[in-house]
């Protein structure tokens, strides 16, 4: 009897939650023995769209995603670490988010890329800083620090607009709308901020076993 090549529902929630509570073990004797190897990037929870790879992420399996980055070739290994879940977060959110730094080594080794932003424009940077993860912080910025400056620098060129003071006109009363606005969008952006924190926390504190 050959391998399964494909799986249903539930058989893939049996490799998630593998994954996710780190049996090696077990996830060798099914690859091995059960299923192909070319079933693995298909893998995903039915509604959150989490793979083995965000538990395993999440959960600092380190082993695990070895083992099973090993199963597939250079280029799937880099698109399914980069795959986002429903919220936007790839495997690096996760493992950024709770310091996991040697999986975020092995990830970026694979291709992961930090920039990525979930749905609250948050990427791997902000997800370690945010954490307080300064190791997890620290290696990003050393193996993406250049790429993060050159990124700024292409924002804040692009943002920049030449002003001519002597020709701006204000119409009576809109500098106190501006200002207004302006707190408002500061305000906005920091509760957007509070509860992307609170939506990962939930999602990733329930993973742990």
């Amino acid at each position: 009897m050959g391998k399964l090549t494909t799986l249903t529902h539930e058989e893939m929630d049996n490799v998630i939650f593998d994954a996710r509570s780190g049996d090696l073990e077990t996830l060798k004797a099914i690859f091995t023995d059960e299923v192909e190897p070319s079933v693995l990037p298909k893998i995903q929870d039915e509604f959150t769209l989490a793979t083995p790879f965000h538990m395993a992420a999440a959960n600092g399996h380190t082993e695990v995603l070895t083992y099973l980055l090993s199963l597939l070739s250079k280029e799937a290994a880099k698109e399914i670490v980069n795959r986002q879940n429903d919220s936007g977060n790839t495997a690096l959110h996760w493992a950024a988010y709770n310091g996991h730094t040697s999986v975020i080594k092995l990830l970026c080794e694979a291709g992961a890329d930090p920039f990525i932003q979930n749905s609250f424009k948050h990427d791997s940077f902000y997800e370690a800083q945010n954490s307080k993860h300064d190791n997890a912080e620290k290696y990003l910025l050393e193996r993406f620090g250049d790429q993060l400056e050159a990124a700024n620098g292409d924002e804040k060129e692009d943002g920049e607009e030449k002003v001519d003071e002597d020709n701006v006109e204000y119409s009576a009363g809109t500098e106190i709308q501006k200002i207004s606005e302006g707190g408002a969008a500061a305000q906005q952006e920091q509760e957007d901020q509070d509860q992307d924190v609170e939506f990962l926390k939930q999602q990733t504190e329930d993973l742990k076993v």
